[in-house]
């Protein structure tokens, strides 16, 4: 017979309709620094999810088989690269051959107790991956005014320096595979998110924050990690496009000095920060045009519907405005 263990001793409480994952029952909150000012959103599912054996211990609930009582699901609207849908307090999605990589990096999370991401609970009887439900509101545009906040750029690159640190120690396993746009970059130190954008950003009730979609996730260095997000919450998009994604105006190199300085980036890298941004951006349209031309469906959708127009428009941008940038940052 089968031993359950009962899913309220491992879950997060369930909350909005929108594609997440949670860092467990109870978020830890962040330094003072990195506390925000914004709604909290309230829920509770009612499913119960259990696991078909006791786990002992975070790989064993990594590997163990989830099931559910009922099979109500809610398709979670806004990915580009995987199917989500919410089961009860648990979220699932179609799992690649990275899942166990990523299970991997977001169990060594969990175990040092970084609250920051999802826990990966295993994969169900159709072979999804389960990873827990995150109480909050993920970041959706046009952008809502607490999410463009100094105080909200501050706490992200706060919160990125966390995640990035709390790695300390974590060995993917020989042979680990990753989705990647391409080999590791030089100077690989961590495991990147490589999708740290508002969209991949829970803003929880308690006014922390958490990553969600390790999709991604591959190794390189902070540096490059920290180059796509400042990109995005800066953000180094035109004046027209800010506007349109919910910023107004933003003052591109105050608000990049005080991501650097948020993260605690060294001079080394507050130097090369800026021409770092800018090879993330080709890297991440030749990336995509790469995926898409292999036939991956997601970045063929990503081409056909014209998401690489904005990218090339920030290549321009940041040609135009380097040396005020760079100059901020020294």
């Amino acid at each position: 017979m089968p031993r359950y263990l009962l899913a309220q001793e491992l879950l997060a409480h369930a909350a909005s309709a929108r594609r997440v994952g949670s860092p467990g029952r109870t978020g830890q909150a962040l330094p003072m620094a990195t506390r925000l000012s914004g709604p909290g959103f309230a829920g509770r599912g009612d499913d119960t999810v259990v696991i078909d054996r006791l786990a002992t211990s975070p790989d064993e609930v990594g590997r163990a088989r989830v099931t559910s009582r009922t099979q109500q699901e809610i398709p979670l609207l806004g990915g580009n690269t995987s199917t989500v849908v919410r089961v009860g307090n648990t979220v699932r999605r179609n799992t690649g051959p990275w899942t166990p990589a990523v299970h991997s990096l977001l169990r060594h999370l969990e175990a040092v107790g970084f609250t920051g991401a999802p826990r990966a609970l295993g994969i169900d009887e159709r072979g999804r991956e389960v990873l827990s439900y995150l109480e909050g509101e993920c970041g959706s545009y046009p952008l809502q005014p607490h999410w463009v906040t100094d105080e909200a750029l501050a706490a992200v690159a706060t919160m990125l320096r966390r995640f990035h640190d709390a790695q300390y120690g974590f060995r993917p396993a020989p042979g680990a595979v990753w989705r990647s746009f391409g080999p590791p970059p030089p100077g690989t130190e961590v495991v990147c998110h490589h999708d740290a954008a508002p969209h991949n950003v829970i803003w929880r009730p308690d006014d922390t924050l958490a990553l969600i979609d390790f999709d991604l996730s591959s190794p390189g260095a902070r540096i490059y990690d920290v180059a796509y997000a400042a990109w995005t919450w800066v953000p180094i998009f035109s004046d027209r496009d800010s506007q349109t994604l919910g910023w107004h105006s933003p003052d591109r190199p105050r608000r990049l000095r005080l991501f650097a300085d948020a993260y605690g980036l060294t001079p080394r890298d507050r130097h090369r920060l800026v021409a770092t941004i800018r090879a993330r951006i080709v890297d991440h349209i030749e990336g995509i045009r790469r995926m898409a031309a292999a036939g991956d469906p997601a970045f063929v959708r990503i081409v056909h519907k014209g998401h690489l127009r904005r990218p090339m428009r920030d290549l321009r941008l940041i040609d135009a405005e380097r040396p005020i940038l760079e100059a901020a940052l020294r």
